[in-house]
């Protein structure tokens, strides 16, 4: 029984050394990129204009990093959109939207704690001179996650792309929807 307590406090001693021994190495230890700054692409300016068969908005961000860019919820504008991360209803004109997520990214988030300057822009964007787009409007700056929801006219095809030298967000909004394919014939015809 003497020998079964020995061999137990000796386990419990082992047990908290190493214990010890680990917790010392995480607080005090070295820390992995120690020194680096982890940029997050912060917005500097959205322009917005008419390129005579499409209209355009672009999201300028400083910094060499680049987000990603990604299109979703193209729709029938249904009469408000949640505000991220507060939930609040928000109303935006145009009888289809589309919204653009864009991470890593921020505006206003001063809790991300940029390099630079954060955007010092309108979050409500009324242009004057587009053919489709009517409204473009920033709804979520929240943990590196930058949303802005395009309100548009007419439905089309909507694309994005990411630029750099400066970075950028490049979204393309045609003016009108692409007319219908031409059906293609059965038989061929053949001439000559």
């Amino acid at each position: 029984m003497r020998v079964a307590r020995r061999r137990s406090v000796r386990v419990g001693m082992a047990f908290l050394l190493v214990t010890a021994v680990v917790a010392s190495w995480v607080v005090g230890g070295p820390v992995p990129n120690a020194g680096a700054v982890n940029e997050v692409p912060t917005l500097q300016v959205v322009r917005i204009g008419n390129d005579g068969t499409f209209d355009r908005v672009v999201f300028e961000f400083s910094g060499d990093v680049a987000p990603a860019a990604t299109l979703i919820g193209k729709g029938p504008n249904d009469g408000t959109l949640a505000f991220d991360p507060s939930g609040l209803p928000v109303t935006i004109s145009g009888a289809q939207l589309i919204t653009v997520r864009m991470e890593p990214a921020i505006a206003t988030y001063a809790a991300s704690n940029p390099p630079g300057p954060l955007y010092a822009g309108p979050t409500s964007i009324t242009p004057t001179g587009t053919a489709n787009i009517v409204q473009v409007m920033q709804i979520g700056d929240f943990e590196s996650v930058l949303q802005w929801t395009i309100g548009m006219r007419t439905a089309t095809a909507v694309t994005v792309q990411v630029l750099t030298n400066p970075v950028r967000v490049v979204v393309d909004v045609p003016h009108a929807a692409a007319p219908p394919a031409q059906p293609v014939p059965q038989t061929p015809v053949l001439t000559g």
